[in-house]
């Protein structure tokens, strides 16, 4: 499925486990992986480029490249992903040291303007997933994500899709009547989505009905992912039907590792 993967390394630890997640996933597909750092010094650029080109000879991955640049690093990142024909863009948590790369705004311009897959990759120890959860509402960036999610997945790995429906009407006749038809619907879609997966994947799927971020804090912490998968709108960052004001908690403060996703 993915062809052609970037790691965006800034020198931190995070972005060490992002790499050796990159390079698990470069692995499993038979994939390329170029490691990417953007200079902040560039008179250190020798001592930069034997650094990371031990980390990335270390990785083992039969086709790999290590690419330095200087300039802005979400610029630099959106150009590189165009330029190498990348598929799927890996990055680790932002941390203390260097809050100016990919923490706040930076990261979730990545994120924004990237047009393939951003896997921001948090999870320790770095193994292949053992269960996935993928937001899932009605729209194509959320199946895409389900879809592309599944593909990041080991044949036996666990899969669940979760439906929120945050209906409130007065009446609990009402309330229950829409609820019942959003069930209904959301197993038509996920028997779609069944349909579209290889053979063998196992895909369950729930609905629960409340507020956004404790009806998907509660399911993660019940179903303990290490990946979660999430759509993304072309109108903006993230799905707001799906998380609303938990973009930046979701982005900063990660659960797990998370991929976010366009519709094709």
């Amino acid at each position: 499925m993915f062809r052609h993967i970037l790691i965006a390394h800034d020198l931190s630890r995070e972005a060490d486990v992002a790499l050796q997640r990159a390079a698990l996933l470069a692995r499993q597909h038979s994939a390329r992986l170029t490691l990417l750092h953007v200079l902040d010094h560039p008179d250190l650029r020798h001592v930069t480029e034997g650094q990371l080109g031990r980390l990335l000879n270390a990785c083992a991955v039969a086709d790999s490249q290590l690419v330095l640049l200087s300039g802005v690093p979400h610029d630099v990142i959106a150009r590189q992903l165009k330029t190498l024909a990348v598929d799927l863009l890996v990055l680790g948590a932002h941390h203390k040291g260097r809050p100016e790369l990919f923490a706040g705004t930076t990261l979730e311009r990545v994120a924004r303007q990237s047009q393939v897959p951003v896997l921001l990759a948090v999870h320790e120890p770095v193994e292949p997933y053992r269960q996935a959860l993928v937001a899932l509402d009605f729209s194509l960036s959320a199946c895409t994500a389900l879809q592309l999610g599944q593909h990041l997945l080991p044949s036996e790995a666990g899969l669940y899709a979760l439906h929120i429906c945050e209906v409130a009407p007065v009446r609990a006749a009402k309330a229950q009547e829409e609820l019942d038809c959003q069930r209904t619907l959301f197993d038509q879609l996920v028997a779609d989505e069944r349909a579209k997966l290889p053979a063998g994947r196992q895909l369950q799927h729930g609905v629960r009905q409340g507020e956004r971020q404790s009806c998907l804090e509660a399911a993660i912490e019940e179903w303990r992912p290490q990946l979660l998968a999430l759509g993304q709108h072309n109108r903006s960052m993230l799905s707001e039907a799906l998380l609303g004001g938990l973009t930046q908690h979701l982005l900063r403060q990660p659960p797990c590792d998370v991929l976010i996703s366009r519709g094709a």
